[in-house]
């Protein structure tokens, strides 16, 4: 396999070393200094040399190593440098290719104008040149410390300028050599600031403010070098910045020997003036070397960030944040996370997935991920369908992701101890996202059998309808809101649902509805006929009922159809049992379509839709039935049931027959039908009724019960 001499020097020359190193390419690397050396080691793969080389030892560098590409990986700016590595492969057959990163600043439009400035030129407390002399001679025209992040070895262009030196905050690597050229070029110690970079805006705005900078001067480097966090601060700090140019390099040919493309197409397709990206470059080794090269691993956290305020995100979450090479979240909480991560403001796995997959089709290192969501990631949050969506990319297309997830503070512990109350006793439900059709019933329910209910919202109008849900029996309920919850404008108000009404400030809503009085929860079917309204509508009678509905054997979170419900009392006692449940009421009668209406809200459930339709009409609108039963049928039994097959072969049915007409009808049909787990049931109820002295048995008719199942084909 051909050899390979890396001329290090920067950020993406390391990381393209790790990668060559991780797939057992043998490298050579060269850095300039004692301090390079110290943070590029040498494994069994990367072979170190230290120290600056002319034209002359280059050439016998790679005759020892015998190398036959090159990657020029120094500095943008390190004109000279790369001038004379060109000049040292002329006559030779050795493959050259220059690394040089991006110069996009990768802002997000939201987060900072300066990228749009630096992009298109245009000045707004940015001045633009085209080399270190003219900023600094520029610099003398203006007054106040300035903030030099340019490096050690122009220093001198700076200082030269006694009025300038005097002036002059440096950050330079904490190298030996580049402390000595401060040292050299006049300045005290009091005016270097030795770290290795990049740095965060925090870094950058806690240094402007220490030493009451009011202009810095950067090179155009890019996120790489840290341009976009420098950006960030000094529009932050309100200062000005100047921003050398990145130096234009002349075209030259190489790498024929390998590639076979000819002259003029090589030189305009496989050369750019300004170097190729890190990307660009490992997928010309890849074709140079015939390998696929290891670009690292894809770490990916999914992670709570609590109610909204940065200080209540946990130690390991900000960490996490801290160390992230990206971050996904929508808008607002991407705007209380700070540091030099790209931001995608994305929240739906549509978006993340394919953001991941490019991620991980453009990287070339070890890169870590943070996806954010607001409260804790076990409490309605979206962290539990991206989870699973990233696991199955993994299974399905072998990506090397990893993936874990770490808790936030709920807003709900948050509201409770606003109020000093315990939560565990209460029942949880979510507003948010959810149609009113599926958290309506669960609410009511909820009020209904717990003293303590916890919710969040979409906002202020989630609060009204439940307010007005809640005000006819107001008096049972005090309901405590928490507005924008650890935000600056935060506020705790106890209402009434009827004061709940007047609220209309829009924003983050969470609440605790507080029962005075509530009832135990009824585990078994317990409406009496005396319950419902029946005028003159046939009511199925309630011991009957109370078989029906356990023959039923209704799961959380079934469709059930009730056809010819009559009165509904089938449908209404059903639907009490689970607000997770869905029942509609199918009826012909106009008059018993109100009966049921009447019937539904006397008993305050919100999960049951009547339907005016005669069976099998109207059956394909609704959702598919896992459960049916049959009250009556208008002679259109076979109709019905083969409308139900259809709609779920695996459907369960219990039908109840009195007339002997209807019972022969249904024993015939269930003989031509595709069933099992056949049960036939004749139930005769008398009860005992006072006549006088006498205690007398009062027969009700016969009732035979049908319950089966469809069974496939």
């Amino acid at each position: 396999m051909k050899t390979v001499l890396v001329f290090a020097g920067t950020t993406e020359g390391r990381e393209l070393l790790e990668i060559l190193d991780r797939t057992g390419i043998s490298v050579h690397a060269c850095v300039a200094t004692e301090y390079g050396s110290q943070i590029l080691k040498s494994t069994s793969n990367v072979t170190v040399h230290t120290g600056r080389l002319d034209e002359q030892q280059m050439r016998e560098l790679y005759k020892e190593t015998g190398c036959e590409i090159v990657v020029d990986a120094t500095h943008p700016y390190a004109v000279v440098v790369t001038d004379t590595i060109r000049k040292s492969i002329e006559g030779t057959d050795i493959c050259y290719l220059r690394l040089l990163r991006d110069n996009d600043a990768h802002y997000d439009s939201w987060e900072s104008d300066a990228a749009d400035n630096l992009a298109n030129g245009i000045s707004d407390g940015q001045h633009y040149y085209d080399d270190i002399q003219s900023c600094a001679s520029d610099l003398s025209n203006y007054e106040g410390n300035i903030l030099l992040t340019t490096g050690s070895k122009e220093l001198a262009a700076f200082a030269s300028n006694s009025d300038i030196r005097e002036r002059l905050i440096v950050r330079v690597i904490p190298g030996m050599e580049s402390l000595k050229l401060c040292y050299d070029a006049g300045l005290e110690g009091r005016q270097i600031i030795a770290m290795q970079g990049p740095f965060s805006q925090e870094m950058n705005e806690a240094v402007i403010r220490e030493y009451s900078i009011k202009h810095l001067v950067t090179k155009e480097s890019g996120v790489t070098g840290g341009v976009d966090s420098k950006l960030a601060a000094v529009k932050k700090a309100g200062i000005d910045v100047h921003i050398i140019k990145r130096p234009k390099l002349d075209k030259i040919d190489s790498c024929k020997k390998y590639t076979g493309v000819e002259e003029k197409k090589h030189s305009e397709d496989m050369y750019k003036p300004e170097g190729v990206s890190i990307q660009e470059l490992l997928a010309k080794l890849e074709k140079l070397l015939g390998v696929v090269l290891n670009r690292g691993r894809l770490d990916i956290v999914l992670a709570g960030i609590g109610p909204g305020a940065a200080a209540m995100m946990t130690k390991e979450v900000q960490e996490a944040i801290e160390q992230a090479d990206y971050i996904f979240g929508a808008r607002r909480m991407l705007d209380a996370i700070s540091g030099r991560a790209k931001k995608y403001p994305y929240y739906l796995k549509t978006d993340i997935i394919p953001a991941l997959e490019k991620i991980e089709d453009e990287k070339y290192k070890d890169s870590k991920v943070v996806i954010v969501f607001s409260g804790d990631t076990g409490f309605y949050s979206g962290s539990k369908k991206l989870y699973e969506a990233i696991e199955e990319v993994k299974a399905a297309t072998h990506a090397d992701w990893s993936v874990k997830i770490l808790a936030g503070i709920s807003s709900v512990s948050v509201l409770a101890a606003r109020f000093g109350l315990d939560w565990q006793d209460g029942n949880f439900i979510s507003l948010h996202g959810i149609s009113r059709e599926e958290w309506i019933p669960k609410l009511i329910d909820s009020v209904k059998h717990y003293k303590k209910t916890f919710f969040i919202t979409s906002g202020v109008e989630d609060i009204h309808t439940l307010a007005d849900l809640l005000s006819d029996n107001e008096q049972n309920y005090s309901i405590l809101i928490g507005y924008q919850m650890t935000y600056p404008e935060e506020k705790t108000l106890s209402l009434s649902p009827r004061e709940c009404l007047e609220l209309s400030e829009e924003g983050l809503y969470s609440g605790i509805i507080v029962a005075r009085h509530t009832r135990p929860r009824s585990l078994v079917p317990h409406l009496e006929d005396d319950f419902f309204i029946r005028d003159k509508v046939p009511m199925t009678k309630e011991e009957v009922r109370k078989i029906s509905i356990c023959q039923m054997k209704i799961k959380e979170g079934d469709v059930v159809y009730d056809i010819g419900s009559g009165t509904g009392s089938i449908a209404v006692q059903t639907a009490i049992l689970s607000p997770s449940l869905k029942v509609y009421a199918l009826e012909c009668n106009p008059e018993a379509v109100e009966l049921i209406k009447r019937n539904a809200n006397k008993a305050d459930v919100y999960n049951l839709s009547v339907i005016e339709t005669m069976a099998p009409e109207g059956m394909d609108e609704l959702p598919s039935a896992d459960v049916c039963f049959i009250g009556g049928s208008k002679g259109n039994l076979r109709a019905i049931l083969d409308k139900l097959y259809q709609i779920n072969p695996t459907m369960r049915v219990v039908m109840n027959a009195v007339s002997l007409e209807a019972i022969c009808d249904m024993k015939r049909v269930v003989e031509e039908l595709n069933i099992c787990d056949l049960l036939i049931e004749q139930l005769a109820v008398s009860q005992v009724k006072t006549l006088g002295d006498y205690h007398m048995l009062s027969a009700n008719n016969p009732v035979f019960i049908f319950s089966f199942q469809f069974c496939r084909d």
